[in-house]
């Protein structure tokens, strides 16, 4: 059978906090993916048969297995493992955040708000995949990891200090563990804080005196960059991976997740290019994928199929443009405003996304979805993303810089020469840049189209390798530490080395209040200034797909999370005869 949804962009609607599984034995859970508008939590369910294997599809490729740094913090690793990584929890399709079950017992309780002081507690058996529990140790290495403080890790980059960088001590006994923060710390979305990654035991096993000194701590965040994960909290194990390129799973027998796993294997494989997905998957050679972008043409393959189900709705990251202020010609602001003014970013989406989603609108906001309650559109009144040359070249005319002979020069005479980056196997980046290169050949600004092999993405990002680029950033329900990660001075996530004073205090101020509508408050404020700084230009809430063969159940879409369909992976299954 073959179907086909278009699904508007889903509105945040967090509330209740829980720790279960997704649905699994719910009678009023709908069958198919049909039913994903009205039931996203609970469409495609089904009773699962016992064993069963499952080969999924990657859409991108990833060359580190630690997310904790910047390298890794990438949609694909974060896919790749998704089956034994410990995750604080997942927000589920409706917008409803559930804590890992094999890891904690019940939700993480404030018992004290000055300073903010968090208490877990352990699930009893949870423990690292070879019979070691998890203690308080490992709750204090994923704090050094994170903390961005030398003292701690010599020469760490971890992908976001925000929280790190605010625990002042960290106590625990038994299953008991409690995070006291410092006094500056006051994050309202503080019970969604990750507070582990890898096994403190097992970097002493491997040498590293990681307590005691910060070299060795350093030293051990990079042998869990380069090393295929041997331990799992989660309901699979790793039986074999290589970087990149595949990841197979198998059940792990020591996880403390009360969810039933049914499958006997389930194997991650990278396909490059949508075209090999869908063929791969007509083919029954995959049974099925969630990649991070899909065009026109993948949607007109999945109705001509049969043997699967599909559906297309905005995903869990936005695609957005940067640009890098280290270049000695976009450090100037009024440059990089006269840019943003001359994309057309409705004729970019109208040659892109719009072909895959007919309905879809225009992102106004950096932090928050179009559906958000907290949603405000801040770019519309600047003129940016609207195309006009004549507006864009007023500002730079203004600023000292000249057009002649279809030339730009800044105000020292230097012809205006730019690149334009973007990962190599997505088309509609491809045509962005294409676009964008027009738009400023308007200007008189020579643009270089450059392509980036996938798995190099996070390099180039990390060594701030380019002039401009598209890629994509999360659109998942939280915020808070977003702005932070994203924009503030000195963030390992900070490609385009953005420094704005004004904005830092901003950005402190969303982590001083425990109340999540004024939270919001503040966070508009820094993206207010984002957009006054011209740094980062938002098109899209990126439409994705999901297709999967119907052979299987309780596999579903899930905008709020990076792992999308794999978000419930314990509970997929093979359905029953």
């Amino acid at each position: 059978m073959k179907r086909h949804h278009k699904a508007a962009v889903a509105a945040l609607a967090c509330t209740a906090l829980v720790l279960t599984g997704c649905g699994q034995g719910d009678e009023s859970a709908s069958s198919s993916l049909d039913a994903c508008l009205t039931d996203p939590a609970g469409c495609n369910a089904g009773e699962r048969a016992d064993g069963g294997e499952i080969t999924w599809a990657l859409d991108g490729s990833w060359g580190t297995w630690n997310q904790t740094t910047s390298e890794g913090n990438n949609a694909y690793v974060s896919a790749a493992l998704v089956g034994m990584w410990p995750y604080t929890g997942q927000f589920d399709p409706s917008g409803e955040y559930r804590f890992n079950e094999g890891i904690l017992a019940s939700a993480p309780e404030l018992v004290k708000e000055d300073p903010v002081t968090v208490e877990y507690t352990l699930k009893d058996g949870a423990n690292w995949g070879d019979g070691t529990d998890i203690t308080v140790d490992d709750f204090i290495y994923h704090w050094y990891a994170t903390s961005g403080d030398a003292s701690l890790c010599d020469g760490c980059d971890p992908a976001n200090t925000t929280r790190g960088s605010q625990v002042e001590s960290i106590t625990g006994e038994g299953s008991q563990v409690t995070v006291t923060y410092k006094d500056s710390y006051h994050s309202a979305e503080w019970q969604y804080e990750e507070i582990l990654s890898s096994p403190s035991h097992v970097a002493e096993a491997q040498g590293f005196d990681w307590q005691n000194d910060p070299k060795d701590m350093k030293a051990a965040e990079d042998y869990f960059s380069e090393t295929v994960p041997t331990w799992s909290t989660g309901p699979f194990k790793i039986d074999d991976a290589k970087a990149g390129e595949y990841v197979i799973y198998v059940p792990n027998d020591d996880w403390a997740g009360e969810t039933e796993v049914t499958l006997d294997k389930v194997t991650f494989r990278v396909i490059d290019g949508l075209e090999n997905i869908v063929t791969a998957l007509r083919n029954e050679e995959i049974d099925g994928a969630s990649p991070f972008s899909v065009t026109a043409e993948t949607i007109t393959q999945l109705q001509g199929a049969d043997g699967l189900e599909y559906a297309v709705a905005g995903g869990p990251s936005f695609e957005h443009i940067d640009l890098n202020t280290q270049n000695e010609f976009l450090a100037d602001p009024v440059l990089r405003q006269a840019i943003f003014t001359a994309i057309d970013i409705e004729n970019i989406i109208a040659r892109t996304y719009a072909y895959v989603q007919s309905d879809i609108e225009r992102k106004g906001n950096h932090l928050f979805r179009n559906g958000s309650e907290h949603y405000t559109d801040y770019l519309s009144a600047t003129g940016q993303g609207t195309g006009d040359i004549e507006l864009a070249y007023s500002l730079l005319d203004e600023a000292g810089y000249e057009l002649a002979e279809g030339v730009l020069r800044d105000p020292d005479g230097k012809p205006v020469e730019l690149d334009f980056r973007y990962s190599e196997s997505k088309e509609n980046r491809r045509i962005t840049g294409e676009l964008v290169q027009a738009n400023l050949a308007d200007l008189g600004i020579q643009v270089d189209l450059r392509s980036i092999p996938d798995a190099e993405l996070g390099t180039v990002l990390g060594e701030g390798k380019f002039d401009m680029i598209a890629f994509g950033w999360s659109s998942e329900p939280v915020f808070v530490a977003a702005a932070s990660q994203y924009w503030e001075t000195g963030s390992g996530s900070n490609f385009g080395g953005l420094s704005d004073p004004a904005l830092d205090e901003l950005i402190g101020e969303i982590n001083g209040t425990l109340d999540i509508d004024e939270a919001a408050v503040r966070a508009n404020a820094a993206v207010q200034q984002v957009v006054q700084a011209a740094y980062s230009l938002p098109i899209v809430d990126t439409p994705v797909a999901v297709m999967v063969s119907d052979r299987l159940v309780n596999v579903r879409d899930n905008w709020a999370s990076q792992q999308r369909a794999a978000y419930n992976i314990a509970e997929w299954g093979v359905a029953a005869e």
